[in-house]
């Protein structure tokens, strides 16, 4: 029998990749028969990178950069065949890089984020993948630009430093250094998330609090993103505040589109074209997948839905094993049954730092169900 093991990365708890090693070892105690492939899934945020090297045998690449809140860390990108880096956001510039009392929107910056490209650049890739999410930042992007190059200038001619309380203090952008970093590259941004920059679906009020923010700081952060937008769509002459996806990442996705004219796809596409996805799905007798997770988000095009849409298509079975699973209609999302890992845990603290375990015990209740 062949199992395709196919999870999302259970945030802040396991990673995609240690999730699906969890599930195999569980499945394979219990009958060792069975012919299991791992293939770790991403949306664009953590694991995405990880998720595109392992499936095309790529390379991952070491270097220093800076965290949110400046200090050097060392972490990576990655190269897959065709001369295509790999970067993801969440490596230099995510939430999972902070405690809880770090989480600051106002001081956290995207500029490590632009220090990964550079040096991919600097390497001579020309063809650049972002993987958006995970982020801790609110800064629109403004410290990755800063990373690359890019100057933004106070009223009184100072240049300004960075995270998300100098976006109203932006008076004048000077981008000629910048334009010579990226004047030969193409961007390609795997994203699923489509709100706007500003407003209440904006990338502040929506996903500001989860970065740490109160109200009142939301409310200097969305002004602020305002003002930087203003100033950058007037020197640009171009106006994306309102595109699909520039709300993502704290507004890193309005950056991307507006300073290099990045291609937005939806993450999942982007996995699932590199892995051969479908073509292992179609091998498969059983699909066991999972994420931290599954609630009413999850039947809104997420990973655990389209990888459940393809198993209909193919007559699959499919698995899905959550962190938590909320009350929805698991069979519209393609969803056979169903394991949740705070079922077995004593509270969330434990499911969360021992998933590892629990994992592989729900990888034995598959197997003895088969």
């Amino acid at each position: 029998m062949k199992i395709l093991i196919a999870p999302n990365n259970y945030k802040e708890s396991i990673s995609a990749e240690a999730a699906a090693r969890s599930l195999e070892k569980g499945l394979l105690s219990i009958n060792p028969s069975l012919e299991t492939t791992c293939l770790p899934l991403s949306d664009g945020g953590e694991g995405f990178t990880k998720a595109l090297v392992n499936a095309t045998g790529g390379e991952i690449i070491p270097c220093q950069a800076y965290d949110p809140l400046g200090r050097v860390i060392d972490t990576y990108y990655g190269s897959i065949p065709g001369k295509i880096a790999v970067v993801e956001m969440a490596l230099a510039s995510g939430i999972e890089l902070l405690v809880e009392s770090e989480r600051n929107p106002w001081l956290t910056s995207t500029f490590g984020t632009g220090q990964l490209i550079k040096d991919a650049l600097s390497k001579g890739f020309s063809r650049i993948v972002i993987g958006l999410g995970g982020s801790a930042t609110n800064d629109v992007g403004m410290g990755m630009i800063q990373a690359l190059g890019g100057a933004f200038y106070h009223e009184n001619g100072s240049e300004l430093g960075y995270g998300g309380q100098y976006l109203g203090e932006v008076q004048r952008v000077e981008l000629g250094a910048f334009r010579r970093h990226i004047r030969s590259a193409d961007f390609t941004v795997a994203c699923d998330v489509t709100n706007p920059l500003l407003g209440e679906r904006g990338a502040t009020y929506v996903y500001g609090p989860q970065k740490g923010a109160n109200r009142e700081m939301l409310d200097h952060l969305e002004a602020g993103a305002r003002h930087f937008s203003e100033k950058v769509n007037e020197a640009l002459q171009v106006n994306h505040t309102n595109s699909p996806g520039a709300g993502a990442a704290g507004g890193m996705g309005y950056a991307l589109l507006t300073f290099m004219g990045a291609k937005f796809r939806p993450g999942y596409d982007i996995v699932a074209e590199y892995t051969g996805l479908a073509r292992k799905a179609k091998e498969a007798d059983l699909i066991v997948t999972g994420e931290g997770k599954i609630d009413d988000q999850t039947l809104q095009g997420k990973v655990i839905s389209r990888l459940g849409a393809m198993a209909r298509e193919y007559g699959k079975r499919m698995v899905a094993v959550g962190g938590v699973i909320e009350s929805i209609d698991l069979a519209s999302a393609g969803i056979d049954r169903s394991y949740a890992i705070i079922d077995q845990a004593k509270h969330k603290e434990d499911a969360m730092k021992n998933a590892s375990d629990y994992l592989q015990n729900i990888g034995q209740e598959i197997a003895r169900s088969l």
